[in-house]
Protein backbone atom coordinates (compact mmCIF):
# COMPACT_ATOMS: atom_id res chain seq x y z
CA UNK A 1 0.00 0.00 0.00
CA UNK A 2 2.69 2.42 0.85
CA UNK A 3 5.00 1.65 -2.28
CA UNK A 4 2.03 2.19 -4.26
CA UNK A 5 1.18 6.13 -2.91
CA UNK A 6 4.92 6.57 -3.21
CA UNK A 7 4.54 5.49 -6.85
CA UNK A 8 1.63 7.47 -7.11
CA UNK A 9 3.18 10.56 -5.83
CA UNK A 10 6.78 10.11 -7.80
CA UNK A 11 4.17 10.62 -11.11
CA UNK A 12 2.17 13.07 -9.99
CA UNK A 13 6.18 14.83 -9.10
CA UNK A 14 6.99 14.60 -12.75
CA UNK A 15 3.95 15.38 -14.23
CA UNK A 16 3.89 19.11 -12.57
CA UNK A 17 7.33 19.49 -13.00
CA UNK A 18 6.86 18.75 -16.53
CA UNK A 19 4.31 21.59 -16.39
CA UNK A 20 6.63 23.84 -14.78
CA UNK A 21 9.20 22.97 -17.07
CA UNK A 22 7.01 23.99 -20.05
CA UNK A 23 5.97 27.16 -18.28
CA UNK A 24 8.81 28.22 -18.63
CA UNK A 25 10.05 27.42 -21.45
CA UNK A 26 11.27 30.85 -23.50
CA UNK A 27 11.52 31.26 -26.99
CA UNK A 28 13.83 34.57 -28.62
CA UNK A 29 12.28 35.14 -32.16
CA UNK A 30 13.91 37.19 -34.65
CA UNK A 31 12.56 39.66 -36.90
CA UNK A 32 13.97 40.84 -40.21
CA UNK A 33 12.97 44.51 -42.00
CA UNK A 34 15.35 45.89 -44.50
CA UNK A 35 14.88 49.51 -43.14
CA UNK A 36 16.77 51.66 -40.95
CA UNK A 37 14.81 53.45 -38.46
CA UNK A 38 12.99 56.21 -37.73
CA UNK A 39 10.19 54.04 -39.57
CA UNK A 40 6.59 52.59 -39.20
CA UNK A 41 8.31 49.64 -39.42
CA UNK A 42 10.62 49.84 -36.50
CA UNK A 43 7.99 51.68 -34.29
CA UNK A 44 5.83 48.48 -35.02
CA UNK A 45 8.40 45.80 -34.27
CA UNK A 46 9.09 47.71 -31.11
CA UNK A 47 5.14 47.93 -29.92
CA UNK A 48 5.17 44.21 -31.16
CA UNK A 49 8.56 43.11 -29.14
CA UNK A 50 7.16 44.87 -25.88
CA UNK A 51 3.52 43.37 -25.92
CA UNK A 52 4.77 39.81 -26.37
CA UNK A 53 6.82 40.01 -23.80
CA UNK A 54 5.07 41.45 -21.31
CA UNK A 55 1.61 39.25 -21.94
CA UNK A 56 3.33 35.81 -22.45
CA UNK A 57 5.20 37.04 -19.23
CA UNK A 58 8.74 37.12 -20.84
CA UNK A 59 8.27 33.74 -22.43
CA UNK A 60 8.15 35.15 -26.13
CA UNK A 61 10.76 37.87 -26.75
CA UNK A 62 11.29 39.36 -30.38
CA UNK A 63 14.89 40.35 -31.57
CA UNK A 64 14.95 43.17 -33.97
CA UNK A 65 16.87 43.15 -37.07
CA UNK A 66 17.11 46.25 -39.29
CA UNK A 67 18.61 47.88 -42.13
CA UNK A 68 19.23 44.62 -44.03
CA UNK A 69 21.59 42.82 -41.62
CA UNK A 70 19.76 39.40 -42.23
CA UNK A 71 19.66 40.32 -46.05
CA UNK A 72 17.37 41.29 -48.26
CA UNK A 73 13.57 41.16 -48.90
CA UNK A 74 13.80 38.04 -51.21
CA UNK A 75 16.44 36.27 -48.95
CA UNK A 76 14.66 36.78 -45.56
CA UNK A 77 11.18 35.66 -47.13
CA UNK A 78 13.76 32.48 -47.77
CA UNK A 79 14.58 32.20 -45.00
CA UNK A 80 11.34 32.77 -43.14
CA UNK A 81 9.66 30.15 -45.25
CA UNK A 82 12.92 27.42 -43.73
CA UNK A 83 12.33 29.24 -40.44
CA UNK A 84 15.42 30.25 -39.61
CA UNK A 85 13.35 33.89 -39.77
CA UNK A 86 10.39 34.00 -37.79
CA UNK A 87 9.12 37.26 -38.43
CA UNK A 88 9.25 39.60 -41.22
CA UNK A 89 8.12 43.15 -41.69
CA UNK A 90 8.10 44.88 -45.64
CA UNK A 91 6.59 46.01 -48.53
CA UNK A 92 4.00 43.59 -49.68
CA UNK A 93 4.43 44.11 -53.14
CA UNK A 94 8.40 42.92 -52.97
CA UNK A 95 6.49 39.17 -52.76
CA UNK A 96 5.22 40.11 -56.11
CA UNK A 97 6.93 37.36 -57.73
CA UNK A 98 5.53 34.57 -55.44
CA UNK A 99 1.66 36.34 -54.63
CA UNK A 100 0.90 38.15 -57.97
CA UNK A 101 -2.25 39.36 -56.67
CA UNK A 102 -0.32 41.86 -54.23
CA UNK A 103 -0.07 44.37 -57.54
CA UNK A 104 -3.81 45.25 -56.59
CA UNK A 105 -2.50 46.79 -53.80
CA UNK A 106 0.01 48.93 -55.96
CA UNK A 107 -1.51 50.71 -58.06
CA UNK A 108 -1.17 54.27 -58.12
CA UNK A 109 -3.15 57.33 -57.09
CA UNK A 110 -6.02 54.53 -56.52
CA UNK A 111 -7.25 56.34 -53.26
CA UNK A 112 -8.66 59.71 -52.63
CA UNK A 113 -6.06 60.11 -49.32
CA UNK A 114 -4.92 58.36 -46.03
CA UNK A 115 -8.17 58.28 -44.59
CA UNK A 116 -10.00 56.52 -46.94
CA UNK A 117 -6.91 54.14 -47.39
CA UNK A 118 -7.28 53.45 -44.00
CA UNK A 119 -10.98 52.50 -44.31
CA UNK A 120 -10.50 50.18 -47.12
CA UNK A 121 -7.32 48.27 -45.09
CA UNK A 122 -9.44 47.74 -41.94
CA UNK A 123 -7.60 44.84 -40.09
CA UNK A 124 -11.01 43.00 -39.90
CA UNK A 125 -12.61 43.92 -43.23
CA UNK A 126 -13.07 41.93 -46.84
CA UNK A 127 -9.76 43.33 -48.38
CA UNK A 128 -7.15 42.13 -45.79
CA UNK A 129 -9.27 38.69 -45.33
CA UNK A 130 -9.04 38.16 -49.02
CA UNK A 131 -5.12 38.77 -49.07
CA UNK A 132 -4.85 36.55 -45.82
CA UNK A 133 -6.95 33.41 -48.14
CA UNK A 134 -4.10 33.90 -51.01
CA UNK A 135 -1.50 34.02 -48.70
CA UNK A 136 -2.46 31.12 -47.48
CA UNK A 137 -3.17 29.40 -50.66
CA UNK A 138 0.28 29.83 -51.74
CA UNK A 139 1.25 27.02 -49.77
CA UNK A 140 4.40 29.55 -49.45
CA UNK A 141 5.31 28.45 -45.23
CA UNK A 142 4.10 31.87 -44.35
CA UNK A 143 1.09 33.53 -43.09
CA UNK A 144 -0.03 36.89 -43.23
CA UNK A 145 -0.60 38.54 -39.84
CA UNK A 146 -1.60 42.22 -40.93
CA UNK A 147 -1.75 44.34 -43.57
CA UNK A 148 -0.95 48.44 -43.46
CA UNK A 149 -0.04 51.62 -44.49
CA UNK A 150 3.69 53.20 -44.31
CA UNK A 151 3.28 56.10 -45.77
CA UNK A 152 3.53 57.45 -48.98
CA UNK A 153 5.55 56.89 -51.86
CA UNK A 154 7.31 60.28 -53.44
CA UNK A 155 9.90 59.82 -56.70
CA UNK A 156 13.35 61.08 -55.92
CA UNK A 157 16.30 61.74 -58.30
CA UNK A 158 20.28 62.80 -57.89
CA UNK A 159 19.50 65.41 -61.32
CA UNK A 160 16.90 67.90 -61.46
CA UNK A 161 13.84 69.01 -59.80
CA UNK A 162 10.98 66.84 -61.45
CA UNK A 163 7.44 68.49 -61.70
CA UNK A 164 5.80 66.60 -64.17
CA UNK A 165 6.30 62.84 -66.37
CA UNK A 166 8.48 64.39 -68.93
CA UNK A 167 11.39 65.16 -66.21
CA UNK A 168 11.39 60.88 -66.16
CA UNK A 169 12.05 60.76 -69.90
CA UNK A 170 15.66 59.06 -70.11
CA UNK A 171 16.13 59.00 -66.46
CA UNK A 172 17.44 55.10 -65.05
CA UNK A 173 15.23 54.33 -62.14
CA UNK A 174 15.43 52.14 -59.64
CA UNK A 175 12.42 49.66 -59.40
CA UNK A 176 11.87 46.72 -56.66
CA UNK A 177 11.66 43.49 -58.85
CA UNK A 178 8.21 43.64 -60.24
CA UNK A 179 7.50 43.42 -63.60
CA UNK A 180 4.20 45.65 -62.15
CA UNK A 181 6.27 48.78 -61.07
CA UNK A 182 8.38 48.60 -64.36
CA UNK A 183 5.36 48.61 -66.42
CA UNK A 184 4.45 51.46 -64.66
CA UNK A 185 7.27 53.45 -64.29
CA UNK A 186 8.50 52.96 -68.16
CA UNK A 187 5.26 54.21 -69.30
CA UNK A 188 5.73 57.08 -67.99
CA UNK A 189 9.39 57.16 -69.78
CA UNK A 190 11.74 56.10 -67.13
CA UNK A 191 14.28 53.66 -68.09
CA UNK A 192 13.96 51.14 -65.45
CA UNK A 193 16.01 48.87 -63.25
CA UNK A 194 15.20 46.35 -60.94
CA UNK A 195 17.41 46.18 -57.93
CA UNK A 196 17.25 45.47 -54.18
CA UNK A 197 16.75 47.93 -51.52
CA UNK A 198 19.77 47.78 -50.18
CA UNK A 199 21.83 48.49 -52.95
CA UNK A 200 20.23 51.79 -54.05
CA UNK A 201 22.73 54.07 -52.11
CA UNK A 202 25.84 53.04 -54.07
CA UNK A 203 23.82 52.69 -57.44
CA UNK A 204 22.96 56.09 -57.31
CA UNK A 205 26.69 57.24 -55.84
CA UNK A 206 27.99 55.33 -58.97
CA UNK A 207 25.55 56.16 -61.54
CA UNK A 208 23.82 53.17 -62.13
CA UNK A 209 20.76 54.81 -61.40
CA UNK A 210 19.66 58.14 -61.05
CA UNK A 211 16.36 57.87 -59.54
CA UNK A 212 13.62 55.85 -57.50
CA UNK A 213 10.87 56.15 -55.96
CA UNK A 214 10.25 55.23 -51.73
CA UNK A 215 8.63 56.23 -48.93
CA UNK A 216 9.44 59.41 -47.29
CA UNK A 217 10.70 57.22 -44.06
CA UNK A 218 12.32 55.13 -46.34
CA UNK A 219 14.35 57.73 -48.23
CA UNK A 220 14.84 59.39 -44.44
CA UNK A 221 16.29 56.47 -42.53
CA UNK A 222 18.32 55.48 -45.30
CA UNK A 223 19.89 58.70 -45.70
CA UNK A 224 19.18 59.18 -49.20
CA UNK A 225 19.15 63.21 -48.90
CA UNK A 226 23.28 62.49 -48.92
CA UNK A 227 22.80 61.37 -52.69
CA UNK A 228 19.65 62.60 -54.29
CA UNK A 229 18.44 65.75 -53.21
CA UNK A 230 15.67 66.16 -55.91
CA UNK A 231 12.48 64.94 -54.12
CA UNK A 232 8.78 65.46 -56.11
CA UNK A 233 5.91 65.45 -53.89
CA UNK A 234 4.03 62.80 -56.40
CA UNK A 235 2.38 60.77 -53.13
CA UNK A 236 1.63 58.60 -56.22
CA UNK A 237 1.09 55.64 -54.06
CA UNK A 238 0.08 54.67 -50.32
CA UNK A 239 2.27 52.23 -49.09
CA UNK A 240 1.45 49.09 -48.57
CA UNK A 241 3.26 46.86 -45.70
CA UNK A 242 2.88 43.62 -44.83
CA UNK A 243 3.63 41.43 -41.31
CA UNK A 244 4.43 38.12 -41.55
CA UNK A 245 5.21 34.70 -39.65
CA UNK A 246 7.09 31.99 -40.35
CA UNK A 247 4.99 28.64 -40.01
CA UNK A 248 7.44 26.97 -38.36
CA UNK A 249 7.64 29.08 -36.16
CA UNK A 250 3.69 28.89 -35.30
CA UNK A 251 4.02 25.45 -35.28
CA UNK A 252 5.90 25.38 -32.56
CA UNK A 253 4.27 28.13 -30.22
CA UNK A 254 1.55 26.90 -27.92
CA UNK A 255 -1.75 28.08 -28.65
CA UNK A 256 -2.05 30.90 -25.99
CA UNK A 257 0.95 32.45 -27.63
CA UNK A 258 -0.41 31.92 -30.92
CA UNK A 259 -3.91 33.71 -30.28
CA UNK A 260 -1.74 37.00 -28.55
CA UNK A 261 0.33 37.04 -31.62
CA UNK A 262 -2.44 37.45 -33.92
CA UNK A 263 -4.60 39.92 -31.05
CA UNK A 264 -1.07 42.21 -31.52
CA UNK A 265 -1.32 41.71 -35.14
CA UNK A 266 -4.31 44.50 -35.34
CA UNK A 267 -2.69 46.73 -34.18
CA UNK A 268 0.43 46.30 -36.05
CA UNK A 269 -1.42 47.09 -38.80
CA UNK A 270 -2.45 50.70 -37.71
CA UNK A 271 0.57 51.25 -36.61
CA UNK A 272 1.83 50.65 -39.54
CA UNK A 273 -0.65 53.27 -41.45
CA UNK A 274 -0.73 55.69 -38.06
CA UNK A 275 2.99 56.21 -38.14
CA UNK A 276 3.42 56.34 -41.72
CA UNK A 277 1.16 59.51 -41.92
CA UNK A 278 2.70 60.65 -38.48
CA UNK A 279 6.25 60.45 -39.86
CA UNK A 280 5.59 61.81 -43.89
CA UNK A 281 4.26 65.16 -42.37
CA UNK A 282 7.72 65.61 -39.91
CA UNK A 283 9.96 64.10 -42.32
CA UNK A 284 8.99 66.22 -45.10
CA UNK A 285 9.98 69.51 -42.56
CA UNK A 286 13.22 68.24 -41.83
CA UNK A 287 14.29 67.17 -45.11
CA UNK A 288 13.87 71.06 -46.48
CA UNK A 289 14.88 72.55 -43.98
CA UNK A 290 17.63 70.70 -42.45
CA UNK A 291 19.12 68.54 -45.03
CA UNK A 292 18.81 70.98 -47.57
CA UNK A 293 16.51 68.14 -49.96
CA UNK A 294 14.86 70.59 -53.04
CA UNK A 295 10.91 69.36 -52.77
CA UNK A 296 9.01 70.09 -55.91
CA UNK A 297 5.32 70.08 -55.89
CA UNK A 298 4.28 67.96 -59.51
CA UNK A 299 1.47 68.22 -62.15
CA UNK A 300 -0.23 65.44 -60.18
CA UNK A 301 -3.35 65.49 -63.34
CA UNK A 302 -0.75 64.84 -65.44
CA UNK A 303 0.44 61.73 -63.50
CA UNK A 304 -3.16 60.08 -63.21
CA UNK A 305 -3.28 60.48 -66.96
CA UNK A 306 -0.58 58.51 -67.65
CA UNK A 307 -1.08 55.75 -64.63
CA UNK A 308 -4.84 55.72 -63.95
CA UNK A 309 -5.47 53.99 -67.34
CA UNK A 310 -3.29 51.28 -66.29
CA UNK A 311 -5.12 49.75 -63.02
CA UNK A 312 -7.37 47.44 -65.38
CA UNK A 313 -4.27 46.54 -67.76
CA UNK A 314 -2.15 45.77 -65.04
CA UNK A 315 -4.56 43.85 -63.16
CA UNK A 316 -6.32 41.69 -66.05
CA UNK A 317 -2.24 40.57 -67.10
CA UNK A 318 -2.51 38.20 -64.18
CA UNK A 319 -6.65 37.55 -64.27
CA UNK A 320 -7.63 39.59 -61.25
CA UNK A 321 -10.07 41.78 -62.55
CA UNK A 322 -12.43 40.71 -59.09
CA UNK A 323 -9.58 41.42 -56.71
CA UNK A 324 -9.86 44.81 -58.05
CA UNK A 325 -13.27 45.06 -58.26
CA UNK A 326 -13.53 43.92 -54.38
CA UNK A 327 -10.65 46.74 -53.83
CA UNK A 328 -13.46 49.29 -56.03
CA UNK A 329 -16.20 48.15 -54.04
CA UNK A 330 -15.16 48.16 -50.71
CA UNK A 331 -13.33 51.76 -51.68
CA UNK A 332 -17.05 53.08 -52.80
CA UNK A 333 -18.60 51.91 -49.57
CA UNK A 334 -16.20 53.28 -47.30
CA UNK A 335 -16.35 56.18 -48.91
CA UNK A 336 -20.04 56.37 -48.49
CA UNK A 337 -20.29 56.29 -44.81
Amino acid sequence: MKKGILASMVVLFVFFAGMGYAAEKTYTLRLATVVSPPHPWHEAANYLQKELEERTNGAVKVKIFGGSQLGSDQSTFEEMRMGTIDFVMGGATTLINFIPELGALNLPYFYSGIDQFRAVMDPQGPVVKKFKDIYASKNLGVTLLALGGGGTRVFSNNLKDVTGPEGLKGMKMRVPNSPKDAKIWSTAGALVVAMPWGEIYSALQTGVVNAFESTLSGYFGSKFYEVAKHMSNTQHIIMVSHFLMSDATAKKLPPEYMKIIEDVSDEVARIFTDKGEEFDKKIMKDLHEKYGVNISEVDVEAFMEIFQPLHDELMAADNNEDLLKLLRETRGAVSKK
